[in-house]
């Protein structure tokens, strides 16, 4: 809680002090506040000095302080206003969180308002760790634009079983012009065939055309002998 002193009637300022916890009654709140203070001696619990004013010559604290330079005490709910207090500081009990206030003169309330309850500190909001950076020789990896697909290939080392499989398999333009060679052989082996079967053709016809010849030779022969017998 706050505690509030006003040292105006004896030409000085206003403080305050803080008192932590629930202090058990006003006199305790001012204590822990920071703030000594000094009982009348024939008056046990009436407070006549804070911080030792005023002085001996002005308040000798042997009786009550006059009416019109006393210490008045003062209660008040945080960021509200004052109530002066029908209860000494000795007996009253100051509600937790609440503004407990003194002001030295004829009983007026002291001269600045109660204090608002302090905020208490936002925490902070967590860390998010920075991505580690890329390991030493090697780029860092671009981000795609937002709405593309991205694929991931990867490549095996040259030791690897992957790596061998790939290498001892033959290029793609390898395996095509193996596959076509049966097709060309295909294709060129009916020619051949062709200008084969061409070549025996013209050799019978020949063969015939000879024997036609022959034949027709001999018949020429046999009619002349006849004519000439």
């Amino acid at each position: 809680m706050t505690v509030v002193v006003d040292y105006r009637g004896l030409g000085g300022g206003v403080q305050q002090g803080c008192a932590p916890g629930s202090p058990a009654s006003g006199v305790a709140a001012l204590t822990a506040a920071g703030f000594g203070y000094t009982y009348a001696s024939r008056q046990p619990g009436f407070v006549c000095r804070i911080n030792a004013k005023p002085g001996a010559d002005a308040d000798r604290c042997v009786t009550a302080s006059p009416a019109t330079a006393y210490w008045s005490y003062w209660h008040a709910p945080a960021g509200g206003a004052w109530s002066y207090s029908n209860q000494g500081a000795a007996t009253f009990a100051p509600a937790r969180g609440t503004v407990e206030g003194w002001a030295f003169g004829a009983g007026e309330q002291p001269g600045i308002a109660p204090p608002a309850a302090a905020v208490p500190p936002q925490p902070a909001p967590p860390q998010v760790p920075a991505p580690p950076p890329p390991p030493a020789g090697q780029p860092p990896v671009a981000q795609p634009p937002a709405g593309t697909t991205t694929t991931t290939t990867t490549t095996a080392p040259p030791s690897s079983p992957a790596a061998l499989a790939t290498t001892s398999e033959p290029a793609p333009s390898s395996r095509s012009t193996t596959a076509e060679s049966p097709a060309v052989v295909a294709g060129t082996a009916p020619q051949a065939e062709e200008k084969s079967g061409s070549g025996t053709l013209w050799t019978v016809l020949g063969a015939l055309a000879i024997a036609a010849l022959a034949v027709a030779g001999l018949l020429v022969a046999r009619r002349r002998r006849g004519a000439d017998e």
